[in-house]
């Protein structure tokens, strides 16, 4: 395989290994979506729990009206679905570099992108992390992986593994990276071995049962002395809870309503749109 080292030819890897996953009608469907570019991408703000300064820009895509806008919603393959993950980094990364290419470096926000290892794992997932890392260093400093991480599904050996690469080679500056957390019953045995960067809370807060399903996580927040983040926070109520938690940085609906949007597609134009 040729190295990837234009933005161009990560697209073209990726949608060779799109292609070759549709296994179910909805996979098709997404497929076609993908062709027509009609998988947008939703950005809100991650914002410092006291004071509301935006630090970071939360990433994910969406497909179809607004009552099914979680593209992984459908009936995907799980390879199909690992691809989705893939889409969104070079997402993210395209969106880096527009940061890049716009604004002063002082207004740039690292785009968090939410990711499960085991899609990085998976063949073709590991190929375009290690060609991204490698070639695409000066963009993906300004991106944050979000590792989707469950310590009973993955080895640790494979995680160590991930997060050497994503760290990069130079010791003095490593690459940041972060650990999601999005069920409350996540194994999270070998976490604080990765001494990931933040940890990111994405659980529910509004019933009694959530908040009694998210103690086991709070016991661990504390022991392990982590910068963390609040996801998915819907009233001031909740926010007013996860300060006194002890949450840095928060992002959610109440505040800062994602608008889906494309970029240019790539189907539709010849020459490298990145380059």
């Amino acid at each position: 395989m040729a190295n990837l080292t234009s933005n161009q030819s990560l697209y073209r890897f990726l949608r060779k290994q799109i292609e070759e996953q549709i296994v179910t009608e909805d996979d098709q469907l997404i497929f076609d979506a993908f062709l027509n570019n009609e998988i947008q991408h939703a950005r809100q703000p991650i914002r410092d729990i006291f004071d509301d300064d935006i630090e970071y820009q939360h990433l994910t895509i969406r497909y179809g009206s607004e009552d099914e806008n979680n593209v992984y919603n459908y009936d995907l393959s799980e390879e199909f679905s690992y691809c989705l993950d893939l889409f969104s980094l070079i997402i993210a990364l395209r969106q880096a570099q527009f940061q890049t290419e716009t604004f002063h470096p002082d207004l740039i926000n690292s785009v968090v992108v939410p990711i499960r290892a085991e899609a990085l794992l998976w063949g073709p997932g590991k190929t375009m992390l290690e060609q991204v890392a490698r070639f695409h260093k000066k963009i993906f400093l300004h991106v944050i992986l979000s590792l989707q991480l469950d310590c009973s599904k993955v080895s640790k050996e494979d995680a160590e593994m991930l997060v050497q690469i994503i760290r990069g080679k130079d010791e003095d500056n490593p690459f940041p990276f972060w650990v999601e957390i999005n069920d409350p019953s996540t194994n999270l045995e070998y976490v604080p071995a990765l001494k990931p960067n933040l940890l990111k809370i994405s659980v529910p807060m509004a019933t009694k049962e959530d908040r009694s399903a998210f103690l086991p996580i709070m016991r661990f927040l504390r022991q392990q002395k982590t910068k963390w983040v609040a996801g998915r926070v819907a009233s001031q109520a909740e926010l007013n809870q996860y300060k006194l938690l002890g949450a840095t940085f928060y992002f959610g609906y109440l505040t800062d309503l994602p608008t889906p949007l494309s970029f240019q597609s790539y189907e539709k134009k010849k020459e490298d749109f990145w380059s």
